[in-house]
């Protein structure tokens, strides 16, 4: 990105920031107005969709969000071809650039591509334009990083995490402005005392990964194996427990940058600290929360999470809903606040009891164990009717185990299916990271 660019963005976007939260909400409503308009003349998918839904050209500048179908990722892959602006961009010529580059700096007609890794079931193909790339990366260098600019020493960024293909993470970070960053990408390892040995010489002033990853560093840090003093640690891509926020920053002495993003919409908003709430980006976003029969429901009240993507013409994402649920509030501040974050759809288990009744349980409820000397924690359904708690526990924990089971013991019970489903705890040395993805999962549902 342009110096230049850079700069005039950075400008408007601490402005913005400024702005009450009435006028951050009648900038996203009239954003929206203009995505729609721009995208029923541009796409022949929503065109087609919006007209079996009633809705003509004329209605279009008085329409709410609510008065339109949702969408997901199965219908944008669907309909990839004829949801796209640009018509001469088709599914087949994306995928054969994805088959021969592996390379995140390296782009598709000028566009960014982002490839998802199917986690929720559906692999997914997000294509940005120059403009909104550059609009992305201006984003998270004003709300996100804020770095101090100093001729004399470049910040020394690290990304841990995938750095072959073309992921979000390692695209955005691959083009970290060059004048402002030194930047290193450390890519998932097979043997985590090598990257230990890798940041220990690089000497890291930032540090950006996955939450498992950097809650990893933690405690090889508490193990005195890890010796380097970040002034800036930016989680993302995972759920970053309490737990794991508390020994991050007790070892680092840092606070924890909490990003919340995904690949439809890079930076959806930020946690800053433990002490602070996290604000969501709904100047660029319309952001809403609906039941199971996709009905909006009260602000506070948890759900499946809609969201808009205001800057996103190339590929509009209008009404998208994502796999995550949670419940949002309104602040004193310009942008609203994520008020509970459960998780994600896939990481829910289920149960089904003897009447044949389901019983789910959402990841808010195992998220947060707290067990004298826990170093790291994993649930797994491993069948039909069990639930297996690993642990890691610290030198000097006899008891942690006892603890450990009254703990899953009050789990079962608050859930309602501690008479139909058995559980235990395995006490392991470690749990490592998924060594294809570099993440630590902390939840696995069952596969039969």
């Amino acid at each position: 990105m342009k110096a230049i660019t850079l700069l005039t963005q950075l400008n408007k976007f601490r402005q913005d920031s400024k702005l009450t939260a009435q006028k951050v909400q009648e900038l996203s409503r009239q954003r929206f107005t203009s995505l729609l308009e721009k995208t029923y003349h541009s796409s022949a998918f929503y065109r087609d969709l919006y007209s079996s839904h009633g809705v003509k050209p004329k209605d279009l500048k008085d329409i709410t969000p609510q008065d339109l179908p949702i969408i997901d990722k199965t219908m944008i892959m669907e309909n990839f071809d004829s949801l796209l602006t640009d018509s001469s961009i088709t599914r087949k010529s994306v995928e054969e650039f994805l088959s021969n580059d592996t390379n995140p700096q390296n782009r598709f007609r000028n566009n960014t591509v982002i490839h998802t890794s199917g986690s929720t079931g559906v692999p997914g193909l997000f294509l940005y334009s120059s403009k909104e790339w550059s609009f992305i990366a201006a984003l998270v260098v004003a709300r996100i990083s804020q770095p101090v600019f100093n001729p004399f020493h470049k910040l020394r960024l690290a990304f841990l995490g995938n750095t072959e293909g073309h992921f979000a993470g390692v695209t955005l970070t691959s083009d970290a402005p060059k004048f402002l960053y030194n930047t290193k990408l450390f890519p998932n390892p097979k043997d985590f005392q090598n990257l230990i040995t890798s940041l220990n010489e690089f000497q890291p002033d930032i540090i950006s990964g996955y939450a498992g990853t950097i809650y990893q560093l933690a405690l090889a840090k508490l193990d005195g194996k890890l010796k380097i003093k970040p002034t800036r640690l930016q989680s993302s891509g995972q759920v970053l427990t309490e737990h794991m926020r508390q020994t991050i920053e007790r070892e680092f002495n840092q606070s924890v940058i909490d990003l919340y993003a995904c690949s439809e919409s890079i930076v959806l908003g930020i946690k800053k600290s433990g002490k602070d709430p996290f604000y969501l980006f709904n100047d660029w976003h319309h952001f809403e929360v609906v039941d199971e029969k996709d009905n909006l429901i009260p602000e506070g009240t948890q759900g499946s999470l809609v969201i808009t993507p205001l800057y996103r013409t190339l590929q509009p994402l209008i009404r998208y809903r994502l796999s995550d649920t949670m419940a949002l509030k309104t602040t004193d501040q310009p942008f609203i606040a994520l008020d509970r974050f459960s998780g994600r759809i896939g990481e829910t288990l289920t149960y089904i009891n003897p009447q044949g009744i389901k019983h789910i349980v959402h990841p808010s409820e195992m998220v947060e164990l707290f067990v004298p000397g826990l170093r790291q924690f994993q649930f797994e359904q491993t069948s039909p009717n069990t639930l297996l708690l690993r642990i890691s526990i610290s030198k000097g924990y006899d008891d942690s185990k006892q603890f450990a089971e009254k703990k899953l013991q009050e789990i079962l019970v608050k859930t309602n299916i501690e008479k139909f489903v058995s559980g235990k705890v395995e006490v392991v040395n470690s749990i490592g990271m998924n060594p294809k993805t570099g993440k630590y999962k902390i939840i696995i549902p069952y596969s039969n």
